[in-house]
This record gives C-alpha cells, sequence and structure tokens, in this order.
C-alpha cells in the first residue's frame, strides 16, 4: 500500500463521516422545524404589538 492509497481512504473515510453528521442535522432541523417557525411567529408578533406601542 502505498501513500496516495491511505491518503485517498482517509478522505473518503472523512466524507462519509461529514455526510452522516449532515444528515443527523438535517433530521434535527426537520424535526424542529414546527418549534423555529412557531418562535418566529411570536417574535413577530411581539414585534409588531411593540411597533403598535410606539405610534
Amino acid at each position: 500500500m502505498n501513500h496516495s492509497d491511505r491518503d485517498e481512504r482517509t478522505v473518503l473515510a472523512r466524507l462519509r463521516q461529514l455526510r452522516q453528521h449532515t444528515e443527523v442535522i438535517g433530521q434535527i432541523l426537520r424535526d424542529l422545524w414546527p418549534v423555529i417557525a412557531g418562535a418566529f411567529s411570536i417574535l413577530g408578533v411581539a414585534l409588531h404589538q411593540f411597533v403598535t406601542l410606539l405610534r
């Protein structure tokens, strides 16, 4: 086995690990999307109320 074969396997292993991490992060975001959307909705309503108070 030469050096370039080992480097290629290391790169492939890192890419595989990165793909697994991005899949996990994507799943978390899909699961949390309703919570995130709700939080922004509440913040939007609060901001609107605050701006209304300033008028």
